[in-house]
């Protein structure tokens, strides 16, 4: 049967996604063990459903098939694939709309932050909101429980993505005050309610280790969560969070997506936490030593593949969309295995996972992050979570640092050359960068083994240096508070 053609199997299919969607109870159901296989089939079917939708009424897709000579593709893995730069760019807005239009009322148009350049936009109905609105609910009622809680809104509001679909999809599971990234308004706002009250923090995480090292609470008193997103977070920068949090997890999602389309849970990160003291398992698990984000996703809700270069391929699988993703490169860096492959890799590296929820019968994402968002040294990537892992370790370093970047440049002898940026607190004397910079080196050795093969190929005076600014006068400073920070800068200071 050709699984592109036979669209009533995969409408029926998309149908019972839908419907799981309709109570908690229903939502637990998919979760059931022994249903992963089955899961995994109906993701391909409803895949397969948006294919076909998109194809009929969708016309820049329609345009980008013809162009890639692929309007008659006869399976999935044949259809080509689309990214920002070969599909969304380069259509006006309302023809990536389904017939070619904005919706008359319902939808909303939300903003992505640009930090990868210029801003793009995204429409989003009515349908795909109620959608989401749930799924988030689901995921906040299984990482927090039934009882209530007060969520307080830290990441950017406005046009912006996340900020907004965060609000829009808890107002009515909790109490919601959406107060953006401003640390003034967020610690005025808990000495106001006071500590009798659970509270859940969303924010960037740079933002949010910023807060806590600055702000007077007796965090004691307090019980909070948080939920970080628009970036990776290392596990020495959860432990600095879990000083005065409950509870740190992840969520991952993308402007050019949806958020939450993946979470950590307690599983994940014990499975990160034995990944980064195991290097043989690392490098089994996730084909490098270089410690990624685990995830783990609901195939009903989006097939992730894995593409041809280590790269992640999304379809959004709900009909209903305006504006459809299929088989979107995201351009991040990831792979995508099962809880059964995974299991049978610990058990041989005897590893038993320590931790206090279920492991959910529940594909697992390992994201590196952007390809864009690493630089090349002797031949190793070394990414920003990479360096951060490294400084957190040192304490002379981990208190005192308010921004980092890593800065590429060539010197007057054409050599490629890489300086670790790092803008010091307020007060605090610059470090003497000979003495701390083979004990970064060293750690970040041991987070990244590729980076250690290259440190011996490298002359000893090529070796990445340390640089330290004062506080607010380094090229890090006076960033947007609202957008993604940028860790990479390429240009000279």
């Amino acid at each position: 049967m050709n699984e592109l053609i036979d669209s009533a199997w995969g409408a029926g299919f998309s149908f019972l996604g839908d419907a799981a969607l309709s109570s908690w109870d229903a939502y637990k159901l998919l979760f059931a063990p022994g249903t992963m296989a089955t899961r995994s089939w109906i993701s391909r079917k409803r895949a397969a459903a948006v294919f076909w939708n998109a194809r009929r009424h969708v016309p820049a897709y329609r345009a980008f098939l013809r162009e890639q000579g692929a309007e008659h593709v006869r399976s999935f893995a044949e259809v080509p694939i689309t990214s920002k730069d070969n599909y969304i760019r380069k259509y006006p807005l309302e023809s990536l709309c389904q017939g070619g239009r904005l919706p008359e009322r319902g939808a909303v148009i939300d903003e992505s932050s640009g930090s990868s350049g210029t801003a793009s936009n995204w429409v989003r109905g009515e349908g795909e909101r109620y959608a989401v609105r749930r799924l988030i609910q689901f995921s906040a009622r299984a990482a927090f429980g039934a009882e209530k809680f007060i969520l307080l809104n830290s990441f950017a509001l406005g046009p912006w993505a996340t900020g907004m679909n965060v609000s829009m999809a808890l107002v009515d599971r909790c109490v919601l005050k959406s107060i953006g990234p401003d640390a003034k308004k967020l610690g005025n706002t808990l000495r106001l309610l006071g500590p009798g009250y659970r509270y859940v923090i969303t924010g960037y995480p740079p933002f949010l280790k910023a807060f806590v090292e600055t702000e007077d609470i007796d965090w004691k008193k307090y019980d909070i969560c948080a939920v970080v997103g628009g970036e990776g977070m290392s596990e020495p920068l959860r432990a600095v969070l879990n000083r005065y949090f409950k509870k740190t997890i992840s969520s991952f999602g993308a402007s050019d997506l949806e958020i939450n389309l993946a979470t950590e849970n307690d599983y994940t990160i014990a499975l990160r936490r034995a990944a980064s003291t195991n290097s043989r398992l690392a490098r089994e698990l996730f084909g490098s030593d270089t410690l990624p984000m685990v995830f783990q996703f609901d195939p009903l809700n989006v097939l992730l593949e894995n593409g041809p270069e280590q790269n992640l391929l999304f379809t959004l699988n709900r009909k209903e969309n305006v504006s459809p993703r299929v088989r979107y490169d995201l351009r991040d860096r990831g792979l995508v295995r099962s809880v059964a492959e995974v299991s049978e890799l610990l058990a041989a590296h005897g590893e038993r996972l320590e931790h206090s929820g279920p492991r959910l019968e529940l594909p697992l994402l390992f994201h590196f992050g952007r390809h864009e968002h690493a630089v090349a040294f002797y031949g190793c990537k070394i990414t920003p979570e990479d360096l951060q892992n490294a400084f957190l370790r040192i304490p002379e370093l981990a208190g005192n640092i308010s921004e980092f970047a890593l800065h590429p440049f060539e010197d007057e002898q054409a050599n490629k050359r890489l300086e670790f940026w790092f803008e010091l607190k307020a007060g605090v004397v610059a470090p003497e960068s000979a003495d701390l910079a083979p004990r970064i080196h060293a750690e970040l050795s041991a987070v990244n083994q590729d980076f250690r093969e290259s440190l011996r190929m490298a002359p000893l005076e090529r070796r990445p240096a340390l640089r330290f600014f004062e506080a607010n006068q380094s090229p890090m400073s006076g960033q947007d508070p609202r957008v993604k920070k940028r860790y990479i800068i390429n240009e000279p200071h």
